[in-house]
């Protein structure tokens, strides 16, 4: 996959600085364009709405919310200045600001958004944002952790497959992070319905064939986890591994009434330490 538009997602938290500076550095290494769209949970003041609200009230929140763009928006520069970049672009769109991340994600080669931060107010609009742009913009994701990420993003990679949609969709939206890689392990779990009567040997024969096309000569090894939470085990395989990069699909459970992650895809977004490529 060839990335030529990154978009990151830009908010008032802590931890919004070093998920710029992440996506910041990976544009450069790449040559792409770099947006930043600032959403936050900030509920729009309609005409009818503002009527309501006394002026001084009315006019110290317009004060508030406008200096803390600016403030971001200054930060984003200040990061894309850093990183060397000139191809950038600043938006900060009106409206529900779930749904737009969904409609400016889907115009983009990769969404870079920040992983949830429970010690945050504004930790459960994140993890909608989250939920929304992976299930429903159609692009890979690049989660950032909270506490940020090393310099050297992807040195070191760890993908995990079980034959899946979804897993497929990852690999293939990550080969121009895969073939910068200096190791890359792939683990192969439970196969899916398509891929559950044929033999590991040969699933790992074809998942090695389709990496060497691309220039990489991955290790791969079976999936050992059958009891526990499986999430639990990735994060620890990825740590025995010095990974600096997941790769993985994310699950969700479509038939449910709201679109909901599965129960691995959640743990690996709560408690990941490293960044996480995801594709639905």
């Amino acid at each position: 996959m060839s990335v030529k538009t990154l978009l990151v997602h830009i908010d008032d938290a802590a931890g919004a600085i070093g998920r710029v500076e992440v996506a910041a550095r990976l544009a450069r290494d790449v040559s792409a364009r770099l947006i930043g769209a600032y959403l936050v949970p900030t509920a729009e003041i309609t005409p009818s709405l503002a009527a309501l609200i006394p002026g001084d009230v009315l006019a110290r929140r317009m004060n508030e919310t406008g200096r803390a763009q600016e403030a971001a928006e200054t930060s984003f520069r200040a990061a894309a200045s850093r990183a060397g970049l000139a191809a950038i672009e600043w938006r900060a769109p009106a409206g529900d600001a779930v749904e737009e991340a969904v409609v400016h994600g889907r115009c983009c080669d990769l969404m870079v958004l920040g992983q949830p931060d429970a010690d945050e107010p504004f930790a459960t609009f994140s993890s909608e944002l989250l939920n929304a742009a992976l299930l429903g913009a159609g692009r890979p994701i690049l989660v950032v952790p909270y506490i940020g990420a090393q310099a050297s993003l992807g040195e070191r990679i760890l993908v995990a497959t079980d034959g899946s949609r979804e897993a497929s969709r990852a690999i293939g939206d990550a080969w121009f992070l895969l073939q910068r890689a200096s190791a890359v392990k792939v683990v192969v779990g439970r196969l899916d319905d398509a891929e559950a009567a044929r033999s590991f040997t040969q699933v790992s024969g074809r998942l090695k064939e389709w990496f060497r096309d691309h220039g990489i000569e991955p290790e791969v090894e079976r999936y050992e986890a059958e009891t526990g939470d499986h999430g639990e085990w990735l994060l620890s395989r990825a740590s025995d591994f010095a990974a600096s990069l997941i790769v993985m699909g994310g699950y969700g459970h479509p038939r449910l009434r709201e679109l909901m992650l599965g129960g691995m895809t959640r743990t690996v977004l709560k408690a990941m330490p490293i960044p996480v490529l995801m594709a639905h």
